[in-house]
């Protein structure tokens, strides 16, 4: 599937990860590690968009940290087009800094690195879709939605209105992160969407909405000139804010692209089990994965991630996560796996 050359594949390599620690830590980003084996997600998205956009149409963000760890995954994208954050500013920060390196007319494709999607044919459609959509309409913002696997309370919602153009919608309102309870009723509506947190947009239409809805953002932004030392001074002055909360939710230029293609952030423990099961690693007989030298007994519906050599036994548990990895060792309910970023703060380093 062939794109315009205006297409930009823009990555978002930032992120903590700290709700997959020990796993993930500051020194071993989630974009990077091998899960059970697999693909590292940079390997993942590089494949996943190569039809869309060639690794010179690549751009990837991510801060200076983490930049040790793209060696390997840099063969064919330009220097230039590696963006180095001094430290992290959340999504706004790192899309405005790739909407100020690009040209006007760019087509801007926002991708996290840290998900995994099934049927890439179907998101290359999307794609396609989108890409049509900017064209006719270069003043419009899309943010790319699918329709939820399952409740969640982990993941921001769009409602729909109606139809504009094939599977462009307009919106009628953002729901960030809702309760569980909330959750359960909105996946039976098929106007309520999952916010996958991709976008397309054209870099001038962006920096646009940034002007009139991040006034603060976009004016430094606009002090950012070659040198890293302007990169450094401009982010010392932003805030760490998402793109959702400093723009899409404010702009009345934004519209939903509804994709067909399943969809999965790798955010926390339960949202891997999730991907692990889908990607062939079956459960066993008992509704456990286990990853690694591990025992059970009477253990049911639990997640057992084990990198080390040493094997871990299990009795008696059920819908519990056991992670062992070189880094630390975590233990807890399925339904406090949400709360691992918490318990992260108060680790001593």
């Amino acid at each position: 599937m062939k794109m315009k050359h205006s297409l930009y594949a823009v990555l978002l390599a930032g992120g903590k990860g700290t709700r997959l620690w020990p796993l993930s830590t500051d020194g071993q980003s989630k974009s990077f590690i091998r899960f059970a084996g697999r693909k590292a997600l940079m390997q993942a998205v590089l494949e996943r968009i190569k039809a869309v956009a060639s690794r010179r149409r690549t751009v990837v963000v991510i801060d200076n940290a983490k930049t040790p760890l793209l060696k390997e995954f840099l063969q064919g994208i330009p220097k230039r087009n590696i963006l180095i954050e001094p430290f992290g500013r959340n999504t706004a920060a790192a899309v405005g800094l790739a909407a100020i390196k690009l040209k006007a007319e760019d087509i801007m494709l926002v991708l996290p690195v840290d998900q995994f999607l099934e049927d890439v044919r179907d998101f290359e459609k999307t794609v396609g879709e989108g890409m049509r959509f900017i064209e006719k309409e270069p003043d419009k913002l899309l943010c790319l939605c699918t329709k939820p696997a399952y409740a969640s309370e982990s993941f921001g919602y769009v409602k729909i209105r109606s139809k504009v153009q094939g599977k462009v919608f307009s919106i009628d309102k953002f729901i960030e992160k809702p309760s569980l309870k909330v959750a359960l009723k909105l996946i039976k509506k098929p106007n309520f969407l999952w916010n996958s947190g991709m976008f397309m947009f054209k870099a001038k239409t962006i920096l646009n909405a940034m002007k009139k809805h991040a006034p603060l953002l976009y004016k430094n932004l606009q002090t950012i000139n070659k040198t890293p030392s302007s990169i450094k001074g401009a982010y010392s002055r932003i805030k760490s804010i998402s793109l959702d909360y400093q723009v899409m939710e404010k702009a009345k230029n934004v519209y939903c692209l509804k994709g067909q293609f399943r969809w999965h952030d790798i955010g926390k423990w339960t949202s891997l089990e999730k991907v692990l099961s889908s990607k062939g690693k079956k459960k066993d007989i008992s509704g456990n994965i286990c990853i690694g030298k591990t025992a059970t007994l009477d253990v049911y519906d639990s997640l057992i991630y084990n990198t080390g050599s040493k094997t871990i036994g299990a009795i008696g548990l059920k819908d519990i996560i056991v992670v062992n990895t070189e880094n630390g060792v975590l233990v807890c309910k399925k339904n406090e796996a949400e709360r691992v970023r918490e318990l992260v703060r108060r680790i001593k380093p």
